[in-house]
């Protein structure tokens, strides 16, 4: 659709719906308005500018009542009164006022029709009289023949011998000069049709304003609705959304079908939230990993001064336990063949595990002096997969491994700024853990990830697993799940030590006992400038 892909476009589609609304408004009142003018100024012009029929008609009557006057009293004879006009033109001064009155009164006619005559010429070919202009051109020839006829006769009055018959001949021209007054089109009829007219316009005009009203309306409250749908619900639903986040709900998702850049925003809000939640789940677990470090940390530094003291006090007895046992066993080997076969045997066997003893002693109180010093190592470029590799080789070998397999995908090379020696150690320490723990025929899978920042080693195994008592206890010294004398529960607290201080993390987690466990390893690639110069 071209106007419902981007809010830009649907107020463009507003803006020209009300534009429209606003066209279709003036376009209609100015069809009502101009057809109500073009009546008025019809029915102005007919009233004021168009030909009077009474203003010939008045003359002409004029001419009547002169040779006809009205009788004082209504039972008079027509004929008495006829007969009384006669014998008032005996008379020559009264012939001669009578006269001057018909020549007055043939002037004002003449201007009359005249006037007629102007304003019949002047009007419009449009007007409601052109249908009629022929014959009133003729009337109006007519009513001007008439007039010179009466003109004639008046002249002829004084010196006719027959005053009475030029008079009555005068009376019939001026009869028949009213009747043709009254002949000519009257205005009233125009007036009748132009006012029809002016009502049916105004009515078409009426029916036009309210249809296009009405028109406006529906337009009017589909961009309402549309304003509400397109822009004012999307944020109505992207405000909710920001409070009930605000609020703490990380879960809630907003939800909108517009497919414009108000569903964009909401989608970009969704992927903000869930950033947002992700964010703070990787916070709280690496608030929680740090939490534990630290209780390690404070665990390991007071184990770290117990043991610095407790090997420097037994080293030395130690070695002379070790050095009276060798010599003792030099010098009573040359007397055993006077004892009895299985008496020489127990003292054999007890001056061996006396050397044996103080040995482990001393190895024990050797770990326990470099777990406590904790110094910092050289550290440089190293290929990590090399030192995964290197440790599956050497021990895959081993009899005690020998039924049990590793399964590592060599990923190529991955280099990290980091000690060999000790990395080494800390996988030497994970992957004997990992066999430990898995029954013959059990696998180890090693995975080595290289991300931007950091290198991941997960150590993956199908063996007996951990409860989470010994998942929380599993780092700390001198803990260990292996038989007594198997161990001395050190190397996953040395290989803590050493991650930590390479900057990185150590991790375990279990399903549970019977189903595995997972030892996670982060290093970071690259030292910071204050580690480097350590």
């Amino acid at each position: 659709m071209l106007f419902t892909r981007t809010i830009r476009r649907k107020l463009l589609l507003g803006v020209g719906l009300v534009m429209g609304m606003l066209l279709i408004s003036s376009a209609s009142g100015i069809l009502g308005l101009n057809s109500c003018r073009n009546a008025i100024r019809q029915l102005d012009f007919d009233l004021t500018e168009a030909p009077q029929c009474s203003d010939l008609a008045g003359a002409a009557d004029a001419f009547f009542e002169l040779f006809v006057p009205p009788s004082s009293d209504d039972d008079e004879p027509s004929e008495a009164l006829a007969k009384r006009f006669d014998q008032m033109l005996d008379n020559d001064r009264r012939v001669g006022l009578l006269q001057a009155r018909v020549e007055q009164l043939l002037n004002d006619a003449d201007s009359r029709l005249a006037e007629f005559r102007r304003r019949f010429e002047s009007l419009p070919l449009s007007s409601a009289w052109v249908g009629q202009r022929p014959i009133t051109i003729l009337l109006l020839m007519k009513y001007d023949a008439g007039l010179k006829e009466l003109r004639r006769l008046n002249a002829s009055l004084a010196d006719s011998s027959d005053r009475a018959l030029v008079r009555r001949l005068m009376t019939d021209e001026a009869g028949r000069l009213v009747t043709t007054a009254r002949q000519v089109p009257d205005i009233v009829e125009g007036m009748s049709r132009s006012l029809a007219d002016a009502r049916r316009a105004y009515r078409t005009s009426l029916v036009a304003v309210w249809l296009a009203s009405a028109i406006v309306l529906v337009l009017f409250l589909g961009l309402l609705r549309s304003g509400y749908v397109w822009i004012f619900d999307p944020i109505r639903k992207l405000h909710q959304g920001a409070r009930r986040v605000a609020l703490g709900d990380f879960n809630y998702r907003v939800v909108l079908k517009t497919r414009d850049e108000m569903a964009e925003l909401a989608e970009a809000f969704n992927q903000m939230t869930c950033r947002f939640q992700e964010t703070t789940a990787d916070l709280d677990r690496q608030v929680q990993e740090r939490s534990q470090q630290l209780v390690r940390s404070e665990r390991l530094a007071g184990v770290g001064f117990l043991a610095a003291g407790v090997a420097h006090e037994i080293n030395n007895p130690l070695s002379a336990i070790a050095m009276a046992g060798e010599s003792l066993e030099g010098r009573v080997l040359a007397h055993l063949n006077a004892f009895e076969t299985s008496e020489a045997d127990v003292i054999r066997q007890y001056l061996r595990m006396i050397q044996d003893e103080s040995f482990r002693c001393r190895a024990i109180t050797e770990r326990l002096l470099d777990f406590s010093r904790g110094h910092e190592a050289v550290r440089e470029t190293t290929d990590v997969s090399r030192l995964v590799s290197e440790v599956v080789d050497m021990v895959q070998y081993l009899t005690k491994y020998r039924e049990k397999r590793i399964d590592f995908s060599n990923p190529g090379r991955c280099d990290a700024d980091v000690n060999g020696p000790e990395i080494k150690q800390v996988i030497l320490n994970l992957v004997a853990n990992g066999l430990d723990s898995v029954d013959k025929g059990g696998t180890l899978h090693i995975a080595l990830h290289e991300q931007t920042d950091q290198l991941v080693l997960e150590f993956t195994d199908n063996g007996c697993g951990m409860t989470p008592d010994v998942l929380e206890r599993l780092f700390e010294p001198f803990f260990t799940r292996k038989q007594t004398g198997q161990g001395t529960g050190l190397g996953l607290s040395i290989s803590h030590r050493i991650i930590h201080q390479h900057g990185g993390t150590i991790s375990a987690t279990s399903p549970g006992p019977g189903r595995g466990s997972t030892f996670a390893v982060r290093l970071p690639r690259r030292q910071t400038g204050l580690r480097a110069a350590a």
